[in-house]
């Protein structure tokens, strides 16, 4: 019996657990023992392994259906000689195959484990496969996690604006800061849902575009003035002119075991800049990690998807394949990149899905994004009539 194992890396999703039990299905169907790796690459330094192979079909299901990360995550990095030692490691237990579910950054790991096994001379294969709400990745039409953090964020939008709405005579500004690093996917996403120009969200902030203090704050007076209140969705990495975030401070930012920096609220310091200049309230909201990993909002096609990219990774390391990652296509077919190329590699939101003044989406992203996230959407439109 061949072995397996497989490891969940980086922020959790909605649907990173359908992708960990298509790994385990498919080497349960192919009597392949798979072994999963608690709290990621922590779990392979530390030998830190659970036999899911001994999983019932009805427990895999209640796992596939959980939110968060079913075997824990992290954010550890993988240097040279760590790389080559847990390789050496896995071979004496005989594991030849490993699966590793995240990022960029996770692929960056993946990365070192199969040159490890290169320079060894062990027969191993390594195949990553793509999880991250960020919808960054290289070569994907969309990233697993991606459509359920968008409906998420487009549902969030509406219920947002219909609560600023109806106090819009006490607090009409609402600013909701959603995740996505240094790419504006999230972001984009809250106006799936808009029908009408009046209809929240009004203004978006992309991190692809420099934040303009002078531009925006005319943006917000004039949607202000035209609709009596104003909701803005802005990524929590918006940067100036001169590429400095938006309330971050000169020292003490704790940094992640790759090195990014996690970043300080935005949203805080643009609603004290708000009620300044303008003289009404401003609230926040920021869903923080709420949003990356609600079953409650998940996508259904998101989580079919991500169930089969965990499938088709067992099927190529069994062909003998390795050093890919498992690429998403349109209409749910896949293809392979090399790991390398996606390895810290970060896919921004297009200028064609960004209007010309940089505050709103094309209709070429609605295009793109709506049938991701799913069926069965609400409808607030009675309401806005209302009270409109």
């Amino acid at each position: 019996m061949k072995k397996a194992i497989v490891l969940q890396s980086g922020g959790c999703t909605a649907v990173i657990n359908q992708s960990l039990c298509g790994v385990v299905s498919e080497c349960r169907k192919n009597n392949i023992e798979v072994f999963g790796l608690r709290y990621g690459v922590r779990g392979l330094i530390e030998s830190d392994f659970i036999d899911m192979s001994l999983f019932s079909d009805e427990t895999l299901q209640q796992i596939a259906n959980l939110p968060s990360a079913f075997l824990g995550s992290s954010r550890t990095k993988l240097d040279e000689e760590a790389g080559l030692s847990v390789v050496e490691q896995l071979h004496k237990r005989g594991i030849v195959y490993a699966f590793l579910i995240g990022g960029n950054d996770t692929a960056v790991n993946a990365d070192v484990l199969a040159k490890s096994a290169r320079r060894l001379g062990i027969d191993f294969q390594v195949i990553g496969i793509p999880k991250t709400i960020d919808n960054d990745l290289p070569f994907m039409h969309y990233c697993p996690g991606y459509g359920s953090v968008a409906r998420f964020t487009a549902i969030t939008a509406q219920e947002a604006g219909l609560d600023t709405l109806a106090m819009k005579y006490v607090d009409p500004v609402k600013v909701i800061e959603v995740m996505g690093r240094n790419a504006g996917w999230i972001v984009a996403s809250s106006a799936l849902l808009k029908k009408r120009g009046a209809q929240p969200p009004h203004i978006l902030c992309f991190p692809e575009v420099a934040f303009n203090w002078g531009r925006f704050l005319d943006k917000v007076e004039h949607v202000y003035r035209k609709t009596g209140y104003v909701i803005i969705v802005m990524s929590e990495t918006i940067r100036d002119e001169n590429g400095v975030r938006i309330g971050e401070k000169k020292e003490g930012l704790v940094k992640d075991g790759f090195g990014h920096p996690y970043v300080e609220s935005p949203a805080q310091r643009i609603c004290s800049v708000i009620e300044k200049q303008m003289h009404i309230r401003a609230r926040y909201d920021k869903p923080g990690t709420i949003q990356r990993m609600s079953i409650a909002y998940v996508s259904k096609r998101d989580q079919e998807d991500a169930f089969n990219c965990g499938v088709y990774a067992v099927k190529l390391a069994m062909e003998g394949k390795t050093g890919l990652e498992v690429i998403l296509k349109d209409g749910g077919e896949f293809d392979v990149a090399p790991i390398r190329e996606i390895a810290s590699v970060e896919r921004k939101l297009p200028e064609e899905f960004i209007t010309e003044d940089g505050f709103f989406v094309t209709k070429k992203f609605i295009d793109y994004a709506l049938p991701l996230i799913g069926g069965d959407l609400p409808d607030y439109d009675i309401a806005y009539e209302n009270l409109s």
